[in-house]
Parts: structure tokens; C-alpha cells; sequence
């Protein structure tokens, strides 16, 4: 059972298995950017082109990341042809489909959104894994550069999402890894670049597809299980007292008392 499910794993190709349920979610998130309902819609008929290149930016976000990283024609993702015109599809449905099909599916009550993320974070690992892989191939005793690489290369839509806050905002706002799944690639990073180095026992395919496992039941279970849980909460908060200590020990949290009693007393008068 177990070799059955590594095969698959280590066989489906990310386009279009992973890849359109992708370019679905990006299209779901700029939508989400530029505002549900008609707001977008009379955007993109408004500004088309600025629309795809937003929608653009979202889905290749990583990988354009990548080339700048690796000092590489940025245009190089123009290459790959079907998934570019598997993207402008997507896209074109999204904004201008009839009756606003396509989002009206993804957005009912069919549990389809997680399931498309599950298959975006099994892509999303399968990037961690190619740039763990690229790095070792020319510094093959780093152990941060990989890890930071994979991470930019399978996550650069949180940068994306970082520099909108920053444009909308200004820097009052802290750069944090908004979501679970991000931190899924940091840790899928750091163990495949410890098993390239030697540090692990366990064969490189075997962590990768058991990685796969491990991100595809969590996104599920907290999305329909466990919802909005982050599992990563606990061992933060920990981490961050050790080092850190407690923002204000106990008389922070005396204060936080006081001022919910006074809030309960202004409400009870």
C-alpha cells in the first residue's frame, strides 16, 4: 500500500494535476484582493491587462522569485507554453466566464477549494524539493541557502502579499508567515536539505512523499476538521518565551485582566 501510494506521489505530473487547481486558487485570491462580487469583475473589464498581470504576478510569484534569485532571464517562465496558456484559460474564465461560472462553483458549498489546496501545497513541496535540490547542486555543504531558496521558490506569493500590505499600510505592519502551509515549506526545507547533507538517515523520496502525506492531511483536517487551527501555534508560542521571554510577564497580564474587568463594568452600567 504504502510503495503504491509513494509511486503515485513520486509520478503524477505537477502539470495539470497541481497545476490548474493553482492557477484557480491565485485567480480565487486576486479576486479575494481586488474585492468579491462585481468590484472585480468591473476591474478586470476595466483594466484587463493590468488584471492579468496581477493574476500573473500571484501564479508565477515564486518562480519569478526564483530566477531573480539564481540571476536568470526573468522571462524564462514564457517558455513553458502550457502552462501559460493553461493559466490565460483559467484566468479568462474567472473574470469573464458566463454568468460567472467558474466562481461560482469553487465558491459554493462543494468542498472543492480544500481539495485544491491540498493538490497547491503537494505542488508547493514538489518546489521545495527542485530548489533544495538546485542549491546543493552548486554550494553541496550550505545548509541555510537551500532551506531559504526552497522556502522563496515554493512561497513568493507571501512576499507578494507582504509588499501590497506595505504599499497599502506602510511598514507599520511586521512581515509574519500568514498561514500553516508556509510553514509546512520551511520545515519540508530544512529536513530535505538535512537528508542532502547527510544528517538523516532516511531516503530522500521516502521523506519527500511522506512530507506530501503529512501536508495534505493537515490542510484537510484544518480546513474541515480543525478549522483555522495552525499547528505550528504551540511550538512557536514555546520557542519564542524561551528566547524572547513573555511580553510583560505577569503585570501584562494583570493589566489585560484589569482593563476586560472595566470593560465588563462599562457594559453592565
Amino acid at each position: 500500500m504504502y510503495s503504491t501510494i509513494t509511486n503515485i506521489i513520486l509520478t503524477t505530473p505537477a502539470f495539470p494535476y497541481l497545476w490548474v487547481p493553482h492557477c484557480m486558487l491565485m485567480s480565487l485570491s486576486l479576486r479575494a484582493t481586488l474585492g468579491h462580487g462585481p468590484t472585480a469583475l468591473q476591474y478586470a473589464r476595466k483594466h484587463p491587462l493590468s488584471c492579468y498581470l496581477l493574476n500573473l504576478l500571484y501564479a508565477y510569484s515564486g518562480g519569478l522569485l526564483s530566477l531573480v534569485l539564481l540571476n536568470q532571464p526573468i522571462l524564462t517562465f514564457l517558455t513553458l507554453s502550457n502552462k501559460l496558456y493553461t493559466f490565460t484559460i483559467v484566468w479568462y474564465l474567472m473574470f469573464f466566464g458566463p454568468k460567472d461560472f467558474l466562481y461560482r462553483t469553487l465558491t459554493s458549498s462543494v468542498p472543492l477549494v480544500p481539495l485544491m489546496a491540498a493538490a497547491q501545497d503537494w505542488q508547493r513541496l514538489g518546489l521545495v524539493s527542485a530548489g533544495v535540490k538546485t542549491i546543493h547542486e552548486i554550494h553541496p555543504t550550505s545548509f541555510l541557502y537551500p532551506v531559504i531558496f526552497a522556502t522563496l521558490k515554493s512561497s513568493g506569493f507571501m512576499i507578494v502579499k507582504y509588499w501590497e500590505q506595505i504599499l497599502l499600510t506602510g511598514l507599520s505592519r511586521a512581515f509574519v508567515l500568514p498561514h500553516h502551509a508556509t510553514k509546512t515549506m520551511v520545515v519540508a526545507a530544512c529536513l530535505l536539505t538535512a537528508q542532502q547533507l547527510k544528517m538523516l538517515s532516511v531516503e530522500y523520496n521516502d521523506l519527500y512523499c511522506g512530507l506530501v502525506l503529512m501536508a495534505i492531511c493537515v490542510r484537510l483536517a484544518t480546513s474541515w476538521i480543525f478549522k483555522n487551527w495552525d499547528p505550528y501555534t504551540g511550538v512557536e508560542n514555546q520557542v519564542c518565551n524561551l528566547v524572547y521571554g513573555c511580553p510583560g510577564g505577569e503585570e501584562h497580564q494583570k493589566e489585560e485582566k484589569k482593563e476586560n474587568q472595566k470593560e465588563e463594568m462599562k457594559k453592565k452600567q
